[in-house]
């Protein structure tokens, strides 16, 4: 069954769309919040936690934080999953960059944000070890 896939930036804008078979998905939003239609018209809104890209996966995992929405604030550390067949998923939807890790507020909301500006001064990574690996021809 062919999946349509859309993924958005975090304004919303549009990056990128296509209609394929669910194994041939050129994206895998691995930990971006999703909007997931199947086939009955069911929609389903969390966190990705399956790798895609398999084509023997079976089942979507789609979590959710056990939080309170007015505040952000987590009341437990707790997930709540959600598993979706992937033989009756008709449409996928993807936020880049949407996981809290990435500066966003946590929610459970499918929602747009401002984009996320990331200072190169408090960058974690900036200073992060690099190595070389040599190759096997030299």
């Amino acid at each position: 069954m062919a999946v349509y896939f859309i993924q958005y930036n975090l304004s919303g804008k549009i990056v990128e769309q296509y209609s394929c078979d669910f194994d041939q998905l050129k994206a895998n939003p691995i930990g971006e919040k999703v909007r997931i239609t199947t086939d009955d018209g069911k929609i389903y809104i969390g966190f990705l936690d399956t790798l895609l890209r398999q084509d023997t996966v079976q089942t979507a995992e789609i979590s959710k934080y056990d939080l309170d929405e007015k505040t952000s604030n987590l009341r437990s550390s707790n997930s709540i999953v959600t598993f979706v067949p992937t033989n009756r998923i008709t449409k996928l939807e993807a936020i880049l960059h949407s996981n809290p890790r990435w500066g966003t507020r946590p929610t459970n909301k499918f929602e747009f944000s401002k984009p996320v500006k990331i200072d190169s001064k408090q960058d974690p990574f900036k200073n992060w070890p690099t190595t070389h690996t040599p190759s096997l021809n030299s």
